[in-house]
């Protein structure tokens, strides 16, 4: 249904990432060529690195699209969470989560190891010039936080959230000349009923709407903050070719096993009316 590879971090790959890349990049020119339909086999590629060094072995306009969650530099792992007088911080609900889920050998290594301390800042002015360089529109969460050019589209993720000392909503900054948007799901519970194995999962519907309002057929997304990977599989289940590059091991192993369980389970296809 997918070619899908995984590069991962190793000596030999770190010598050899440059022709990698390159490789890539050839067979994503030959796929341009061709009408990309939801049925049609796609392309997954996922890299275990840093995403600056990344975008750094890209020609400019490598991609089509890229869907980011860069950052925010709040320290968001830390934030509280809960209800009842129990706030729990939102590292330690993944931690429980991805415990009671029982996540197969991954368990014990991302409950004890996963680290809590990536958003203490940021992302560099140097990001987002390599981001605008590698691809011809951009999607990027955490607007409000960033000084991003005026733009007429944004989209609005109303969360559903009846807590009003929690965000009830998160704004992506578009590139593209179009109304404003709306997505309305609820981030707990509800029509969202996925395991989280990373603080800032965001949910696949999410994603999924973005795909289909912003890219067109045989578009190419890139993401260089691939963390829970549902970027990944909403790319998957829509038939577009994407590449994703995430830096924590630990977050990229999660994301492997997340999605192997997605390809090999039908019914959660079907979910997705595909």
């Amino acid at each position: 249904m997918s070619a899908c590879r995984c590069v991962r971090p190793s000596h030999q790959v770190e010598r050899n990432r440059g022709s990698c890349v390159s490789v890539w990049i050839s067979q994503l020119a030959s796929y341009s060529h061709t009408k990309t339909t939801k049925k049609m086999d796609n392309t997954s590629v996922t890299y275990n690195m840093d995403c600056m060094a990344f975008m750094a072995s890209l020609p400019d306009n490598a991609f089509d699209v890229a869907i980011v969650d860069p950052l925010y530099g709040i320290n968001s792992p830390k934030m509280k969470m809960g209800g009842h007088g129990k706030y729990e911080s939102t590292a330690t609900k993944c931690r429980k989560a991805r415990f009671d889920q029982g996540a197969g050998t991954l368990k014990n290594r991302v409950l004890n190891t996963m680290k809590c301390d990536w958003d203490q800042f940021p992302p560099s002015e140097k990001y987002f010039e390599e981001l605008f360089r590698v691809s011809k529109n951009q999607i990027i969460f955490g607007a409000n936080y960033f000084k991003l050019p005026p733009t007429r589209c944004i989209v609005v993720w109303d969360k559903v959230q009846p807590w009003e000392n929690f965000s009830q909503v998160e704004i992506a900054w578009t590139s593209f000349n179009a109304p404003a948007k709306l997505f309305r799901q609820s981030s707990r519970g509800g029509a969202n009923l996925e395991k989280k194995i990373h603080p800032t999962q965001k949910p696949i519907a999410l994603y999924k709407f973005l795909i289909e309002k912003f890219c067109k057929s045989g578009d190419s997304i890139l993401d260089t903050h691939l963390g829970s990977g549902s970027s990944r599989i909403a790319a998957f289940l829509t038939g577009h070719n994407f590449v994703g590059v995430e830096i924590d091991k630990q977050y990229f192993e999660a994301q492997e096993e997340r999605f192997a369980a997605v390809k090999s389970q039908k019914e959660y296809l079907d979910k997705f009316d595909l």
